[in-house]
């Protein structure tokens, strides 16, 4: 049996994760965590997806037991005088690790629960041992340098999931500060019971005001964690007042969080952190792998911190795997991970973009919201992120404007939207629904309305690509559609059947309704639509109405981590 020695740099949930796969799938992981467990971490709220994995890791039973709080949405104040919206996780179990809600955890006692497991499944772990250099010159083996007496330890590969200051991050000097989201956080905590009963009661609020946005994550019965993220140029005023007083004064500008918190009062101290939004350059290559906040981290609006570290934690075992395999697969390996690595990052880049793009016209003139206000497709802040890029391709071509982009942002808040302008306990999810079959039934709508469906490319092309095993966690080859210069749809794996059946629209006229039908027959019946969605967001496929006018669809705010499909 191929068997790989691995060196997981942290014990945090991206190192625990890592550690956990790789001993699913048969290698023999070391941890070295520079900490005593338990200790103090931020980054409380989870969503569905991240529990999904440690659902099909084993680990189900135990995060029961200690009954955390139940996550079932999270609920927005976004936008001055906007009423409340609600991103509930109501979804189809269509597996038995597909979840409709996520948790709210105290991050010592559930990444102590993490590395106990680790333990108890015989891995061997290091704590209080800090790892000060990791030598990958070699092209056969690591090298790491760990412990006070400078011990020297080969290994076969080496996962950093070391957080912000992981040591072979920080060695290769691959990242890069956000010009975007170049804010920081501030926080603490307050003695509070959950206000509400019913479908708000664990959920989490975002809410904005004019310096930035409060984030209120009911961690446990009575206890809320608060947070302010203002902008970077308010680090000056920390300093002057000192971290409690700014704190304090800038909270009591958000009226509408302390109108939830009360007269609850502060039981902690207050926190800060500044090393905000960032990514790398790379992400793997040769022997070794950046997992977690070592590799990126941005705005957490919308709780994707842990839900990152997991999934590429995941994403780098499986990587691991089957390297070890196939050493001749390396290089379209690492390709593999450092896209699909990238990509999840982006999305959530995107998402926050468009969010914070449209509270800007909403919230009064400040440093926070002029700064975070997309109105020009050359911003030469986020030259760097590809979807930026296809934005300002799509605006100079014409089909998509930043105005369209703003708009994704408003179209998800219209289908959350509450009935009331005010939180209140008579909010159920069931209000939600007609406002969710209306917006299906448009999409539809505009979808029928095409007649003629149109390829971008003289060719449709199978492109190799890998896929996570969501049972085994082992990665498996696939192929995805494609065209000759290499513009492809990657969600969706696809057969020569399916490429077939793609190919027609090069020669004949085929309508959306003859298109999904077909391919529901070829075996996507369930995933028909979504394909050719996908296909038309990746620029590959165009359609036309009756009249030859071009239908345009919007497209969607997606992110990892919620809904029946998850990446990992």
């Amino acid at each position: 049996m191929n068997r790989s020695t691995v060196a997981v740099i942290g014990a945090g949930p991206a190192g625990c994760t890592a550690a956990l796969t790789l001993h699913k799938l048969g290698h023999r992981p070391v941890v070295f965590e520079r900490e005593i467990f338990p200790r103090y971490k931020v980054g409380e709220s989870f969503l569905p997806g991240t529990l999904s994995i440690f659902n099909r890791l084993g680990l189900q039973q135990k995060i029961d037991a200690r009954n955390f709080v139940k996550k079932p949405s999270a609920t927005f104040l976004w936008g001055r005088d906007e009423a409340p919206w609600t991103f509930s996780f109501t979804t189809p179990q269509s597996s038995p690790w597909v979840f409709d809600h996520a948790i709210q955890v105290k991050r010592d006692e559930f990444d102590k629960l993490l590395l106990d497991e680790v333990k108890e499944r015989g891995i061997e772990v290091s704590e209080n041992t800090s790892v000060s250099n990791v030598d990958i010159s070699d092209p056969d083996k690591v090298s790491l340098t760990a412990g006070k007496a400078d011990n020297q330890v080969e290994f076969d590969f080496v996962i950093d999931a070391g957080g912000s200051n992981g040591p072979l991050a920080r060695k290769l000097k691959v990242r890069h500060y956000d010009e975007f989201y170049k804010s920081f956080a501030i926080w603490s905590y307050f003695r509070r019971a959950d206000p509400f009963e019913g479908d708000l009661k664990g959920t989490t609020y975002s809410i904005t005001f004019e310096d930035g946005w409060v984030w209120m994550i009911p961690v446990a019965d009575d206890l809320y964690s608060v947070g302010l993220v203002v902008d970077r140029s308010k680090s000056s005023e920390v300093k002057e007042k000192g971290p409690e007083r700014f704190y304090r004064e800038t909270l009591a500008k958000a009226t509408r969080a302390k109108e939830i918190l009360g007269d609850a009062e502060m039981t902690d101290e207050v926190r800060v952190i500044h090393d905000w939004s960032y990514d790398s350059e790379v992400y793997s290559a040769g022997r070794y792998f950046l997992s977690g906040d070592s590799a990126c981290f941005t705005d957490p609006l919308f709780s994707q911190g842990v839900h990152l570290a997991t999934q590429s934690a995941v994403s780098a075992a499986a990587a691991i795997d089957r390297i070890t395999k196939r050493k001749d697969e390396s290089e379209e390996v690492h390709a593999w991970y450092n896209r699909s690595y990238r990509e999840t990052y982006e999305q959530y880049h995107e998402f926050l973009a468009s969010f914070y793009t449209l509270a800007s016209f909403t919230e009064p003139e400040s440093a926070f919201w002029s700064k975070r206000r997309i109105s020009e497709s050359d911003d030469g802040r986020l030259n760097r992120k590809g979807w930026f890029e296809r934005l300002a391709a799509s605006s100079k071509d014409g089909t998509v404007s930043v105005a369209d982009f703003r708009d994704r942002a408003a179209t998800m808040m219209s289908i959350g939207r509450h009935q009331r302008t005010e939180l209140s306990d008579e909010f159920t999810d069931r209000e939600l629904e007609p406002a969710r079959v209306r917006w299906i039934s448009q999409l539809t709508k505009r979808l029928n309305r095409i007649k003629r469906l149109q390829w971008n490319g003289a060719e449709v092309v199978l492109k190799p690509y890998y896929k996570i095993d969501p049972e085994t966690f082992t990665l498996e080859p696939k192929q995805v559609l494609a065209n000759e210069d290499g513009r492809d749809m990657i969600k969706w794996p696809v057969e020569e059947e399916h490429r077939e059946i793609l190919s027609r629209l090069l020669k004949e006229e085929v309508g959306y309704k003859e298109l999904i039908r077909e391919l529901g027959d070829a075996g996507q019946q369930e995933i028909s639509s979504q394909i050719v969605i996908r296909l038309m967001e990746a620029g590959l496929l165009v359609g036309f109405d009756k009249n030859g006018e071009r239908v345009l669809i919007q497209d969607r705010l997606r992110f990892d981590g919620v809904g029946t499909e998850y990446e990992v």
